[in-house]
């Protein structure tokens, strides 16, 4: 399938069968070739069954403190450079659509924060986890309050609701045209040529779906805005960041031509204090 395709059917499972991923070997060839942010950040991915899982990792990940019941785990290590999270975030997702179009469920998982960056600078250390496996028949339910590490879905009064890919915003009210606030028409976002890239880009995974990017058109130039969220801690924003990068990037390249991004801002574009500029894509 194509990337644009793809993007838009990847969803995140967190009901899975007992069955193991059968095409182990084809899995790790994928690993090989994972397009990077950064390529002179060091990296190594494994995937493990859930038996070979350590103790230590399940006790520092989860989705929002709950470690969701797989029959394999994903394990990306990185060394601590600048941007290595949003690194290790853009390889993941590039991962995940690829195990999507081979009919393998997925999920990101958190990994407590303090803990991607408590090994020595000189050591790799785990900054990505992924379930994966074949999903059930069983909907998704997905958390939509605040939760406590280690307390999962026994939290008193955790509220639900049943999960999806569907976007939570229209790209008008999340695209902007020359600067921040400045919405976009639908055809300013046609005819930029970016509206199949904008709508894989949303369709990235964010935790808790809070969904809070936003991006401004400038000329020849996307960039990517990150909103704060109080139920989302640096280390999720920044590896939602990469997710985002690799589905925009990822359709830009298979439709348009070659480009990549550069971490920072190419401008102020009046950005309000709640919000982040990551990146930049100079198309």
């Amino acid at each position: 399938m194509d990337m644009s395709t793809l993007t838009m059917i990847r969803k995140s499972v967190r009901n899975f069968t007992d069955k193991p991923i059968e095409n182990i070997a084809e899995v790790e060839q994928i690993f090989k070739y994972c397009e990077s942010l950064d390529s002179k950040i060091k990296t190594e991915i494994n995937i493990v069954d859930k038996r070979d899982l350590p103790n230590k990792i399940k006790n520092i990940s989860g989705y929002n403190g709950y470690l969701i019941d797989a029959p394999n785990y994903i394990l990306i290590y990185s060394e601590m450079k600048p941007h290595f999270i949003e690194n290790v975030g853009f390889i993941g997702e590039n991962i995940i659509i690829k195990l999507t179009d081979m009919g393998i469920d997925t999920c990101w998982l958190t990994i407590k924060e303090e803990e991607v960056v408590k090994e020595p600078e000189t050591k790799l250390r785990l900054t990505g986890l992924i379930a994966a496996g074949y999903g059930g028949k069983r909907k998704n339910r997905k958390v939509i309050n605040k939760m406590l590490w280690g307390k999962g879905y026994d939290n008193l009064e955790v509220k639900y609701t049943d999960t999806d890919n569907a976007l939570k915003n229209a790209l008008v009210d999340i695209v902007y045209m020359g600067d921040y606030g400045e919405k976009a028409t639908p055809d300013d976002i046609i005819n930029s040529g970016l509206y199949e890239a904008l709508c894989s880009a949303c369709h990235a995974p964010s935790a808790l779906n809070r969904q809070p990017w936003r991006f401004i058109i400038d000329g020849g130039v996307v960039s990517l805005i990150i909103k704060k969220d109080a139920y989302t801690n640096i280390y999720e924003a920044k590896i939602n960041a990469g997710a985002v990068m690799f589905n925009f990037l990822a359709v830009v390249k298979e439709r348009l031509f070659n480009a990549e991004w550069k971490m920072g801002a190419k401008n102020k574009y009046n950005i309000p204090d709640d919000c982040v500029a990551v990146a930049y894509c100079e198309i």
